[in-house]
Parts: structure tokens; C-alpha cells; sequence
């Protein structure tokens, strides 16, 4: 047993003896590390406990601790440290006990923000890695087509826009001050109704959504394409309705990364008999892991990346006949002209990637086609830690 001695006529005491037990543990999704210690009862008595750990990448973490358990909350994340308590007291620091070796602080993610315009982030001193979905932006639906110059027949329904490809990744390697470069893609344009003996026009291509780092693309996610026009009414026949726009392809160069494919819309109807097809809803399961503080998008949230419906045909009697509504949180088609009442435009999209319906097809007695609906914006969801 450490005992003191008498120097100078001041009893010069002994410095503690290490703690007799020790640990250190994390848990999911956080960088604070408990602490658990139990006091020797040997020698003299420590007055406070000093914790001191060094990671594999020279970062260190040194604090005095009064209490057992403690929360220490200045780990990094994503680092490996080796954890080392020991006693003091007022004559210096006694022998040290280990109370973790090779504890791995879980890489934490927090939502930087979430991007539905085009923008940069400049990364943050402390700042390590970065995780990101990348959803492109999704195809116009197209316009119906337009009454037959030289008979009665009617045009058919435009087709609908498909939606987006979507990439995501986790845990790629950035520099503090470095900047990040985010590309929001444009919705694509609708497509304008056919005039008389007139194709109604293509919707337009959903715009790219990209990540930038270091000049390198490492993750895109191409736009849906424009559904095509309804044709016009032929002189025997109706016109045909238009085709449905396909999705957009995705892409990334970053390990492990989740690349999704846009889903096609449906296709314009050519006769009220002859229904007008949904847009498919985005089924894909594919999500970023690795930490439960990034969100998983699919498939609970179907607002990304379904497609728009085609445009209905023209009704055979008074009235309108609708189209069918697209996949989840895209536009629907719209309804087809009736014998006096002109055809609607295309549902414009409502969920990021989404394409937008076909316009309805025209009637006779000149009764109008419909615009097609337009695609809805790209969204960039960017993650730091």
C-alpha cells in the first residue's frame, strides 16, 4: 500500500493508484462516448479521473472527469481511438487502465439542406465526408392531337412525361474549403395541343441533376424524357394517341452507390373506348445505408420519380372522358374533348422527378386538344459529417 512521507515538514502524499475497472462505448449515429469507471480502493484517493484517447489519424480527446458515467461528447466522427482513464490528485497523475482499445466513432451524418434550385456548399472546417441523393427533373407530357382538317374524326391523347433517374451515395472523402458544386435540373416543358390536322407537340426532356467535386461529376441523375404528341384526326380514322415518354438513367462514380432508373409514363389514349394508361409509380427499395440519420426516400415517399398518364381520347358523345391518373405524385392525363366541349390540359407534376401528363385529345365540331402538363423540377439532398 502507497504510503507518504514527511519532506520539508509537509507530508508529501502518493498519486493514485489506476481505477480498478474502466470502459468506453458508443452507439448508432452518434460521436458522444459513455464512460464508466469504478475507483480504486487502493493507495490514496483520486481527487478527479482524466480520460485521454488518440485516434489512428493523430486527433486526440483529453478531459477530466468527476463522475461515473459520464457522456463525453468531443470524439470524432468516423475516427478509431484507443481510450485510457487514470486517477489524480494534487501531487500529479497516477498509472493509467485502458478503457476501450480501437472504439470506432459511427461516421454521423446531419442534413446540410436540401437543394430544389441550383447552388454550391463550401465545406466546413471539420467537415470529412459528404452523402447525397440526386434526383434529376422530370419529362413534359406531351399535347393532344388535333381535329382532322377534312372529317369529323378526332385527335387522340398526348403521351405522358416520364420521371427521373436517381443516384444516391454515402461517405465520399472532401476537404475542408473545398466547394461542392450542385446541378438542379429544370422541369421539362409541357407540349402544346395540335392545331387543326396538327400533331400535338413532344414534351420536353427533364434536366440533369448532378454533384460536382474537384471538376468530377461523381453523381447524376438524367431527366425524364417528354412524352410524345397525339396525332390528328385522319380523314377515316381517329388519330393515334401519343407514346409515353421513358425515364431517365442515373449514374455515379463513387463506391456503393444506389443509381435508379426513371420509370416510363403512360400512353395517350386514341378513342374515349380506348383508355389512356398510368404513369408508373418508382418501386425501386434502393436507398442510401449506412446511417439512420439520412432519410430514406423510397418507397414510403412515391412523390419521386413517378410518371405522368397519358391524355384521354375524345368522348363519343357530350361531355369529356378524363385520362388515367399517373403513378403517385406525378401529373395525370387529362380528359379527352367531348362533342362540344374542348379537351383539358395535361395534370402539371407535383413530386420532384415526377413527369407531367399527356393533354387530351380534340373532338369534333372543332372542340380543342389540350396542352400536355410539364414535369416537375430535379431536387439535390445533401449530407455532411
Amino acid at each position: 500500500m502507497a504510503t507518504g512521507n514527511i519532506k520539508g515538514g509537509k507530508r508529501n502524499y502518493a498519486r493514485p493508484t489506476s481505477p480498478s475497472t474502466s470502459t468506453a462505448t458508443t452507439a448508432a449515429d452518434t460521436t458522444h462516448v459513455t464512460v464508466s469507471y469504478t475507483p480504486s480502493t487502493l493507495g490514496p484517493t483520486a481527487t478527479s479521473f482524466l480520460l485521454t484517447a488518440t485516434s489512428t489519424t493523430g486527433s486526440s480527446v483529453s478531459t477530466t472527469l468527476t463522475t461515473s458515467p459520464t457522456t463525453v461528447t468531443t470524439f470524432s466522427s468516423g475516427a478509431t481511438y484507443n481510450v485510457n482513464i487514470a486517477g489524480q490528485n494534487y501531487n500529479g497523475l497516477g498509472a493509467t487502465l485502458a478503457a476501450a482499445t480501437g472504439l470506432v466513432i459511427p461516421q454521423v451524418y446531419v442534413l446540410q439542406s436540401t437543394y430544389n434550385t441550383s447552388g454550391t456548399y463550401t465545406v466546413a472546417s471539420g467537415v470529412t465526408k459528404i452523402a447525397a441523393y440526386v434526383i434529376g427533373a422530370g419529362g413534359g407530357g406531351a399535347g393532344g392531337g388535333g381535329q382532322s382538317n377534312n372529317s369529323g374524326f378526332p385527335g387522340g391523347g398526348g403521351g405522358g412525361g416520364g420521371s427521373a433517374g436517381i443516384s444516391g451515395f454515402i461517405d465520399y472523402t472532401v476537404t475542408a474549403a473545398q466547394t461542392v458544386t450542385i446541378t438542379v435540373g429544370a422541369a421539362g416543358n409541357l407540349g402544346s395541343k395540335g392545331g387543326n390536322g396538327s400533331t400535338g407537340s413532344s414534351g420536353g426532356v427533364g434536366g440533369q441533376s448532378k454533384i460536382t467535386y474537384g471538376g468530377t461529376d461523381i453523381a447524376i441523375a438524367n431527366g425524364g424524357n417528354g412524352g410524345t404528341g397525339g396525332g390528328p384526326g385522319q380523314q377515316s380514322s381517329y388519330g393515334t394517341g401519343g407514346a409515353a415518354g421513358t425515364g431517365g438513367s442515373a449514374s455515379s462514380n463513387v463506391a456503393g452507390a444506389i443509381t435508379i432508373s426513371g420509370v416510363t409514363a403512360g400512353v395517350g389514349a386514341q378513342t374515349a373506348n380506348q383508355a389512356a394508361t398510368a404513369g408508373a409509380s418508382q418501386a425501386s427499395t434502393s436507398n442510401i445505408t449506412g446511417s439512420n440519420n439520412v432519410t430514406a426516400i423510397l418507397p414510403s415517399n412515391t412523390a419521386f420519380g413517378s410518371g405522368g398518364a397519358g391524355g384521354g381520347g375524345r368522348s363519343n358523345f357530350d361531355g369529356a372522358t378524363n385520362g388515367t391518373n399517373g403513378g403517385s405524385g406525378a401529373g395525370a392525363g387529362s380528359a379527352g374533348a367531348g362533342l362540344n366541349a374542348g379537351a383539358n390540359a395535361g395534370g402539371t407534376a407535383t413530386g420532384s422527378g415526377a413527369g407531367g401528363g399527356g393533354g387530351g385529345g380534340a373532338g369534333t365540331g372543332g372542340q380543342p386538344s389540350g396542352d400536355g402538363g410539364a414535369g416537375f423540377t430535379g431536387r439535390v439532398i445533401l449530407y455532411i459529417s
